[in-house]
């Protein structure tokens, strides 16, 4: 184990050291702790396994704090390893919307609407399982939340701007007693909420972490997509599954590339013709002014080919948020904000690209599905 410090040669914002505490162990692998000692002459005090990362890190650090060498270390700096398996084969190539339709595996409602039935279901429930299954590896504690969530919440914390889009109020009324138009009442007090983890940090508010905590959950999501989306990959409706870490931001760091590394030898198993990329949509982060400028990637997600129409749908994201949500929560480790992330699962999603893949002959899966139908 090497223990080293750095001091910094001129005053640093504190805020600014805050920034690091949090995105220097996310962007550097090598750091196994690192504490910030506050004082006239601030320390970065870290320890790594090896002598050899330490010249890194410290370019690293300088850099996030605006240094000299800023260019050469911090923009091209995530030497990340990504999965990518996008020259896998596809034993499908042809739209099989109008297939899944006219078999009842898919039952069109409306836009972004669909009921499962036949072969979807029996494979929503394969991904289902699976998806628990290797979530639970990772030794969570395992919490059921409300599918609603009330308005004040999601008005705290700037949910509503992480969240964006359009919304699915519900607005509750005694029976019998219907609301008239206009009335006080008509103001929207719930949410179908846009994301499972988003109780997450409300239920452990004000609280201490003694231990890292990961959670895993799964529950309905809404998000409106517009009326012109009939594809199963743009639904209004769907279920979710998420981990989520509270820690330190090693601890975050690690947890996520531990889930990321099972998934993607899920998919590589499946034979999927699959890849991790940086979001488009990048998660507006606490200090999102900070990583964006410094082209920090928070937010990294799973995609999977869609054959006959040449495009891609994303599956699953792992998310780094630093202290956006432990901050306004007050949720604390070692005496400071903890860090926290997640990443998620959209079922729905991973069924759908699975199907349009492989088609909807079985004798053509992959074994390990097949043997779970």
């Amino acid at each position: 184990m090497i223990e080293k410090s750095i001091t910094p040669s001129q005053p640093v914002d504190p805020e600014l050291l805050e920034r690091l505490r949090f995105y220097l162990p996310y962007l550097c692998d090598p750091i196994l702790s690192l504490e910030i000692v506050p004082g006239a002459s601030p320390e970065i005090r870290y320890t790594c396994a090896e002598e050899n990362s330490c010249a890194l890190i410290e370019a690293m650090a300088h850099a996030l704090l605006g240094g000299q060498e800023k260019a050469e270390h911090l923009n091209p700096h995530h030497p990340r390893a990504v999965f990518d398996n996008r020259t896998a084969p596809c034993a499908c190539s042809h739209d099989i919307l109008p297939e899944l339709l006219s078999g009842d595996h898919l039952i069109a409602f409306g836009p972004g609407q669909y009921g499962m039935g036949n072969l979807f279901l029996k494979t929503f429930k394969y991904f289902e399982r699976e998806c628990a299954r290797m979530t639970l590896k990772q030794n969570p504690q395992e919490f059921v939340y409300p599918n609603l969530i009330p308005r004040d919440l999601m008005e705290h914390s700037d949910y509503a701007n992480d969240q964006g889009r359009g919304y699915t109020w519900f607005t509750p009324s005694a029976p019998g007693d219907p609301l008239a138009p206009g009335s006080p009442a008509e103001t929207p007090e719930h949410l179908g909420k846009p994301a499972v983890c988003l109780h997450c940090y409300p239920h452990f508010k004000q609280r201490t972490i003694d231990e890292p905590v990961t959670i895993t959950t799964q529950g309905r999501c809404y998000r409106y997509e517009g009326t012109d989306q009939f594809s199963p990959d743009r639904l209004w409706e769907f279920i979710m599954r998420e981990n989520v870490y509270m820690g330190s931001p090693v601890f975050v760091r690690d947890s996520l590339k531990a889930i990321e590394t099972l998934t993607t030898g899920w998919m590589q198993s499946l034979g999927l013709r699959a890849w991790v990329q940086a979001a488009d949509d990048p998660l507006k982060a606490s200090g999102a002014s900070f990583a964006a400028s410094e082209n920090i990637p928070v937010k990294w997600e799973l995609r999977i080919a869609l054959p006959a129409s040449g495009g891609s749908l994303a599956a699953a994201s792992f998310n780094y948020h630093a202290d956006h949500y432990s901050q306004p929560f007050e949720i604390s480790e070692g005496g400071q904000s903890a860090a926290t992330g997640c990443a998620g699962f959209g079922i729905e999603r991973l069924t759908w690209g699975f199907l349009a893949q492989n088609g909807l002959d079985t004798a053509k899966w992959p074994d390990a599905v097949r043997q779970e139908l």
